[in-house]
């Protein structure tokens, strides 16, 4: 009886410590995977060599145009100054040896070779940029999206910034209370574009004419408006973008069509022979309201444009870039200041765009607006 007790107990003895060897198997098979899986799940973030931080936003223009070609540059000397090396991490595996014997150590239980891990990180040739250009669909889109919390910097015209304050007197919430001047632009020309055999001769022609005025998001939707209460105009506005209109007057769905930007404008200064000799710009009038929110007067001619016969009269729109207070946390702030550090120490230099030739680190005697404090010492 006893025999067949020992004969009993000894299988189970042996299906117990058959169990634990499966056990401990499936532990180290678990954690294995687990660990793969973590590693997959580590890697990404690791592969970058740097650290998670909040990467400066700036909104710009179309592409192509000035303010998006400033924000390419101003992600450049940020880049330069600021950008960390990306770094491509790899795991080198080497079996561990016994410096005593010189034999490949093993683990004691699961009879498996031991490695000795080294990461060995790789530079790729790529930063991670200090800031993120985005494009948009003007500047007053631009204006619409400042006071949001995924945008640091904007570019705006300063007219669109005047629009928005006066219709902020009948507002419960002030869209404007919190915008910041961080460095005046200089300044874009208002031009007036019609056909050259069009009966359109003088700014008082317009009256009862179709007048393209950008599109509602865009800043020369504002000056065009602005034009208009100014002089007392009549034309029939119509909302069209610059690329649209001007194929809309070359069809003669329009007469004339308004566009804001530096002179010379990439587009009008470059276009085909064919198109140019159909084209003419007209003068703007005299205007003491003009005047109190432009300034003077100032002249496009054939050194900015090639098929401009007679010199034109026209206003210059202050061009400015801006922040808002609204929800600016510390590192902000401090990115902030680095940016406009960036761009003090880089933008004489050479392959950067001509419109920063103009911008100097001073205030701007006809933007009457409340600038940026932190970084106040950068100015002359």
């Amino acid at each position: 009886m006893i025999f067949r007790i020992k004969r009993l107990i000894l299988p189970i003895e042996i299906i117990i410590e058959t169990n634990i060897r499966i056990m401990r198997k499936i532990t180290i098979i678990t954690s294995l995977i687990f660990a793969s899986l973590l590693s997959i799940i580590i890697t990404p973030a690791q592969a970058q060599g740097v650290d998670e931080v909040h990467k400066l936003k700036i909104y710009s223009g179309f592409i192509d145009g000035s303010y998006y070609e400033m924000a390419k540059d101003m992600q450049a000397m940020t880049r330069k100054m600021y950008g960390t090396v990306k770094y491509d991490i790899t795991e080198m595996q080497t079996p561990k040896i016994d410096p005593a014997t010189g034999d490949t150590l093993r683990d004691p239980e699961t009879g498996e070779i031991l490695y000795n891990v080294e990461i060995v990180k790789t530079p790729t040739g790529d930063t991670t940029e200090f800031m993120e250009v985005r494009e948009s669909d003007g500047s007053y889109y631009n204006f619409l999206k400042i006071n949001k919390i995924d945008v640091d910097v904007t570019f705006l015209q300063y007219d669109v910034l005047l629009y928005e304050s006066e219709k902020d007197l009948s507002r419960k919430f002030k869209k404007t209370d919190n915008i910041r001047i961080l460095l005046p632009l200089g300044s874009e020309e208002i031009h007036l574009i019609t056909l050259k055999d069009s009966k359109i001769n003088s700014f008082s022609d317009l009256k009862k004419k179709r007048v393209a005025t950008g599109s509602s998001l865009q800043g020369t939707h504002i000056t065009a408006a602005f034009i208009k209460e100014a002089t007392k105009s009549k034309w029939i506005d119509v909302d069209l973008p610059y690329d649209k209109a001007f194929r809309a007057l070359l069809n003669h769905d329009i007469d004339a069509f308004f566009f804001v930007g530096k002179a010379p404008i990439h587009r009008l200064k470059n276009m085909k022979k064919s198109m140019r000799d159909k084209i003419k710009l007209i003068s703007l009038p005299e205007n003491d309201i003009l005047k109190d929110a432009y300034g003077e007067m100032v002249e496009i001619n054939n050194s900015d444009y090639s098929w401009v016969v007679d010199p034109v009269k026209t206003y210059a729109v202050q061009s400015i870039l801006v922040t808002s207070l609204s929800g600016q946390t510390p590192e902000q702030k401090e990115q902030i200041v680095k940016l406009m550090e960036a761009i003090k120490a880089m933008k004489d230099n050479s392959g950067y765009h001509e419109s920063w030739k103009e911008v100097k680190f001073e205030k701007d005697p006809v933007i009457e607006w409340e600038y940026y404090a932190p970084i106040l010492n950068l100015y002359n």
